[in-house]
C-alpha cells in the first residue's frame, strides 16, 4: 500500500493561503479600531467644545419693585435685568433666537420666559461686534418683564398675578440655557426692598 504525502508546493498553497487570510483578519481589526478610535476621538472634541461653552453673570440683578408703601409681602418684583458674558476661555455661544431658552422659578410657579425677542424677556447685545455670537470680551442684557406673563400659563397656573410674582424673603431662580454648553443658574433670595429697582 503506498502512503501519499504532502508535495512542497501543496505546502506552500495551503500556508500562503492561511497569510492571506490571516492578513484580510489583520486588516479588518486594524480598521475597526482605528474606527473607533476616530469616533472616540470626535465625542471627546465635542464634550470639550460643550463643557467649554459657559455663560457667566456679569454683574448682579437688578429688581424692579411695585407696591412699596404696603408691608414687604405686598412688594412685587416685576421686571429683571441681568447681563451676562462668556465664562474665561470659553466657546462662542449663539445668542439669537432660537438658541437660548429663559426660565423663572419662584416658590408658586415656573415658566419659560424666553426662546425669542417678545413682550416677556429681550436679549440684546450690549458690548461686542453686533451679531448673536457671545464672544470673549462681549455682553449680553437680559430683561424680563414679568408684568407680560399669563398668570394661567405658568405652571401650575395661579390665581393671581401677585402670585406671579415673587417677593422679598424669597428664593427665586433663573435659567438660561444656550443651544451649545451648560446652563447658567441663578439662584437669589430677594432682600429686604425700600426702593423701586434694588439690585441684589
Amino acid at each position: 500500500m503506498a502512503k501519499r504525502g504532502l508535495t512542497g508546493l501543496e505546502t506552500a498553497i495551503i500556508l500562503v493561503a492561511f497569510v492571506i487570510t490571516s492578513s484580510a483578519l489583520a486588516f479588518i481589526v486594524l480598521n475597526m479600531g482605528f474606527l473607533s478610535a476616530e469616533r472616540a476621538q470626535s465625542v471627546v472634541a465635542g464634550s470639550m467644545s460643550e463643557a467649554s461653552s459657559a455663560l457667566a453673570l456679569d454683574s448682579g440683578l437688578i429688581g424692579s419693585f411695585t407696591n412699596l408703601t404696603g408691608p414687604q409681602s405686598a412688594v412685587c418684583l416685576t421686571k429683571l435685568t441681568l447681563y451676562v458674558r462668556l465664562a474665561g476661555g470659553g466657546e462662542p455661544i449663539d445668542m439669537g433666537e432660537g438658541e437660548l431658552v429663559v426660565t423663572y422659578t419662584n416658590p408658586r410657579c415656573h415658566a419659560s420666559v424666553y426662546e425669542s425677542n417678545g413682550t416677556v424677556t429681550t436679549v440684546k447685545g450690549v458690548t461686542g461686534d453686533g451679531d448673536s455670537m457671545l464672544e470673549e470680551g462681549e455682553k449680553f442684557k437680559v430683561v424680563i418683564d414679568l408684568t407680560q406673563l399669563d398668570k394661567s400659563e405658568v405652571d401650575p397656573a395661579q390665581s393671581s398675578m401677585s402670585d406671579v410674582y415673587a417677593h422679598p424673603y424669597e428664593e427665586l431662580r433663573l435659567g438660561l440655557q444656550p443651544s451649545s454648553g451648560s446652563v447658567l443658574v441663578v439662584e437669589r433670595v430677594i432682600p429686604t426692598v425700600k426702593d423701586a429697582t434694588t439690585g441684589f
